[in-house]
Formats: structure tokens, C-alpha cells, sequence
């Protein structure tokens, strides 16, 4: 406009100064003006050129205005434009530390597996080591039981040699007969013997085999956790992905939530590792002393059984001798009512020492049946507790997430309305004869590129003229900022209202 001559800016404002005139002539005429025969006298209006000079100024001003509110727009645009692009590299250094504070906790949780998995091994040669001691405990206990023996054999074949010297051949068949009760009687305590070691073989065996079993049980309840804590990890990270377009604070409250969560989860998995390693060795203690009592009362079992035999033995050899030296003809008689005397204490000992040892026995199952019992009942409550505990975070998590989801989308929606609105203003030019406070409503079609397929004023402003130009500023701000959300442009975006109201 500045490089218009000013002959040409007055025509241009006379030209602009009659269509006006003439419109406004043309609107307000009534029906019976319209229907009256033309007038002879042609009226004319002289102008101004001071008026015309004034109007032309005035539109120049407004040329100027709109360039620079255009100039604004961009530079506010731009501005938009640069602040997103910092959001979006400041989450994206965001994601970078989380990803290295991901690696580096497996990193530690690796670590851990490496101290645990040497704990273990430590536990294992302690436990080998125990168990060589009770064996070298059982050989020795068995070079003492054999050399009793030894000794009671030499004691009885010393006492049978002078029952030789001094008794008949009635009295040696009688002996002979009792030797091969002895030797029966010996056969039998070897055979018991022999069964006791294979149950107390057994009886290790299965230990071992329970240690074992809890051991597989709690590698594959680590496991399992090892693999809930990845699938967690995963979800989050793809939920990180999903968020990068929120807001600052929204981030860092997901953040905040995300580390309160992992460290929860940290606490509680080493709760559960100090509760099984406490256990385990209150089992294995339990396990050893109840094998160390056990031992004990066999020793003082056979200690006492060894005693009395031997008590016996002296009482019977003492009351042979009293009846030799007092009467040669009682002798018999009374060496076989001491020798009978004698067999009836011995079995009256081995069935005291039986019952003692089935007692033991019985008592020592009994406390095992309890202490097991009572280790399931604690795990199966530890892993109730633990399954509660997890679904309680997951329920805390996915309520956390579909609120931060929700807000997020809120927010998404109302942040493309805004940016469509300033854009729809942007590209809407005002009519001459627009006035102040005027609003329609405009129901807009979109794809999914935020192309404008149709846009209809659907409640109007009772001005056809602003109706249009809002129409056709829509379709001139195409394509609108929409939401990269899919299933959100689906929802709120694919066929949408709002109000145009210009300010």
C-alpha cells in the first residue's frame, strides 16, 4: 500500500465509498420503494477528499494490523513449536536415565544372585563337612560297640572255660546250647543294628531330599519374581514411551510413583530372602538336633544296657561261686537258676531298651512331623502374604496408571482444542461488517492426519456472512493439531464441536 500513488488510493477509496453506499441503499429499501416508478431527479453526493484521504488511511492501518497480529501468530507458533521440541528432548534424556537406572539395578539384582548363589554353595560344604563329622561319630561309636564286644565275648569265653573245667557233660551240652541262644540272640542285635543304620540312612536321605526340594522351590520362587520384575520393567518402559508428551510434573509424579513402587517391591523381595534363609537354618538346626539327641540317647541306651549286662554278669558269677564252694550237689541246679535268672534280666533289659529306643523314636518322628508341619504352614503363609502383597501393588499400579492416563488425555484433549482454536483464529479473516461478541458452534470432520474433511456450523451466530468465514477458516487452518494417540483422536477428535468465538 506505501508504494501507491495517493490519485490512486482516492480512486480506490471512492470505488470502495460507492459499493458500500449502494448496498446499504439496497438493504434498507422497503417493498414499496422497490414497486414505485423510478424519480426524474437524479440525486448525486459529493465527497470529500479530506474523508477519502482519512478512509484510505484507516484501511492502511488496518493492513498494517493484520500483518503484524499475523507476525505474532507465527512468532507465537514458533515459540509453541520450540517449547515442545524441548519437552520432548528433556523426556527423551529422561528415558536415557531411566534406561541406565534399569541396566544398573539389573546389574545389582545380578550381583545379588552371584552373593546368593555363593551363600549357598558355602551352606552346601558346611553341611558336607557336618555330615562327615556324624560319619566319622558313627565309626567311632561302631569301633566302641565292636570292641565291647570283643571284650564281653572274651569275658564269656573265660567264664565258659571254667564252666568247663568244672561241670559235666550235661553242663557242656546245657552250655553249648546256651552259646547257640547267645549267637541267636547276637544275630538278632546285629539285624536290629543293621536296621537301625539303614532307617537312619534313610531318614538322611530324605533329609537331603527335603533340602533340596525347599531349595528348588526357592530358586524357582525367584524366579518367578525375577520374571514379574522384568514384565513390570517392560510395561513401564512402554509406558514411558506412551508418555512422552505430558507435562513436566505429570512425569515426575509417574516417576516418583514408578521408584516408590520398585523399591517396595526391592524391600519386599528382601524380606523374603532373610525369611527363607531363616528358616532354612532353623530347619537345618532343628534337623541337627534332633539327630544329636537322638544319638546321645542311643549311646546312653546302650551305655546303660552294656552296664547292666556287665552288672548281671558279676551277680551271676559271685552266686556261682557261693553255691561251689557251699554245695558241690546244688551246683547244677543252682548255675541253672542263675543262668535262667541271668537269660530272663537280659531279655527284661532288651525289652526296657526297645521300648526306650521306640519312644525315642516315636517322640523324635513326632517332633519332626511338627516342625514340618509348622515350616509349611509359615511358607505357605509367607507366599499368601507375598501373593498379596503383589496384587495390591498391581492394583495400586494399574489405578496409578489409568489416573495418569486419564489426566494425560485430559489434558491432551483440552491442549489440541486450545492449539486448534488459535490456529482456527489464525487463518480466519474477519467480514467488514462483523461485530464484536459474535460465536457459532462447528462441528468438524477429521482424518486421522488432522486433514479437514468437513466442517458445518451447526448452532449459528445469526450472522450467515461470520457463519461462513468460520467455516471457511477451518478448512483454510487444515490440517489441524491433533493428538497422536490413535484410539484418543478416535474418541475425541475424528468428528468434534467447538465454539468459535474470536476475540
Amino acid at each position: 500500500m506505501k508504494s501507491f500513488k495517493p490519485s490512486l488510493a482516492q480512486a480506490v477509496a471512492l470505488h470502495i465509498l460507492i459499493v458500500l453506499l449502494f448496498s446499504f441503499s439496497f438493504l434498507t429499501e422497503t417493498d414499496d420503494a422497490q414497486m414505485s416508478p423510478p424519480a426524474d431527479i437524479i440525486e448525486a453526493t459529493v465527497l470529500d477528499g479530506a474523508e477519502i484521504d482519512a478512509e484510505a488511511e484507516r484501511l492502511k492501518q488496518n493492513e498494517a494490523n493484520k500483518q503484524q497480529a499475523e507476525q505474532q501468530h507465527q512468532e507465537q507458533l514458533e515459540n509453541a513449536r520450540k517449547t515442545e521440541e524441548q519437552l520432548l528432548q528433556q523426556a527423551k534424556k529422561q528415558r536415557v536415565l531411566e534406561e541406565q537406572k534399569i541396566q544398573e539395578a539389573a546389574e545389582k539384582r545380578k550381583q545379588e544372585a552371584l552373593e546368593e548363589k555363593k551363600l549357598q554353595e558355602q551352606l552346601a560344604t558346611k553341611r558336607k563337612e557336618e555330615e562327615k563329622k556324624l560319619e566319622e561319630a558313627k565309626e567311632r561309636q561302631a569301633l566302641e560297640q565292636k570292641k565291647a564286644k570283643e571284650a564281653s565275648e572274651k569275658q564269656k569265653q573265660a567264664e565258659l572255660e571254667q564252666q568247663k573245667e568244672v561241670a559235666e557233660k550235661q553242663k557242656e551240652a546245657e552250655k553249648q546250647k546256651q552259646l547257640e541262644k547267645q549267637k541267636q540272640q547276637e544275630t538278632e542285635r546285629e539285624a536290629k543294628l543293621k536296621e537301625q543304620k539303614l532307617a537312619e540312612e534313610a531318614r538322611e536321605k530324605q533329609q537331603e531330599a527335603e533340602i533340596k526340594k525347599l531349595e528348588q522351590e526357592k530358586k524357582l520362587q525367584e524366579q518367578k519374581a525375577l520374571e514379574q520384575q522384568k514384565k513390570l520393567q517392560e510395561q513401564k518402559a512402554l509406558e514411558q514411551q506412551k508418555k512422552l508428551q505430558e507435562q513436566k510434573s505429570e512425569e515426575a509424579k509417574r516417576q516418583e510413583q514408578a521408584k516408590q513402587a520398585e523399591a517396595k517391591s526391592k524391600a519386599e523381595k528382601e524380606r523374603q530372602l532373610a525369611d527363607e534363609k531363616a528358616k532354612a537354618e532353623k530347619e537345618k538346626q532343628a534337623v541337627l538336633n534332633a539327630e544329636k539327641a537322638k544319638q546321645a540317647a542311643e549311646a546312653e541306651a546302650r551305655a546303660k544296657a552294656e552296664k547292666d549286662k556287665q552288672l548281671a554278669a558279676e551277680k551271676a558269677d559271685k552266686e556261682r561261686q557261693a553255691k561251689i564252694a557251699a554245695e558241690k550237689a546244688e551246683k547244677e541246679r543252682m548255675a541253672a537258676e542263675a543262668e535262667a535268672k541271668a537269660k530272663a534280666e537280659k531279655e527284661r533289659q532288651a525289652k526296657l531298651a526297645a521300648e526306650k529306643a521306640e519312644k525315642a523314636e516315636k517322640e523324635r518322628l513326632a517332633a519332626e512331623a511338627a516342625a514340618k508341619a509348622k515350616a509349611e504352614q509359615e511358607r505357605q503363609a509367607a507366599i499368601a502374604a507375598a501373593e498379596k502383597a503383589e496384587k495390591e501393588r498391581q492394583a495400586a499400579e494399574a489405578a496409578a496408571a489409568a489416573a495418569a492416563k486419564a489426566a494425560s488425555d485430559k489434558q491432551a484433549v483440552d491442549s489440541a482444542k486450545q492449539m486448534i482454536a488459535r490456529k482456527v483464529e489464525g487463518a480466519w479473516t474477519r467480514p467488514i461488517n462483523a461485530t464484536q461478541g459474535l460465536k457459532c458452534t462447528i462441528q468438524v470432520k477429521l482424518l486421522a492426519s488432522g486433514d479437514v474433511m468437513d466442517a458445518v456450523v451447526i448452532s449459528s451466530s445469526g450472522d450467515p456472512i461470520f457463519d461462513r468465514s468460520a467455516e471457511n477458516a477451518v478448512r483454510k487452518a487444515s490440517p489441524l493439531p491433533v493428538p497422536q494417540d490413535k484410539a484418543l483422536f478416535n474418541e475425541k477428535f475424528r468428528v468434534f464441536t467447538f465454539d468459535f468465538k474470536p476475540e
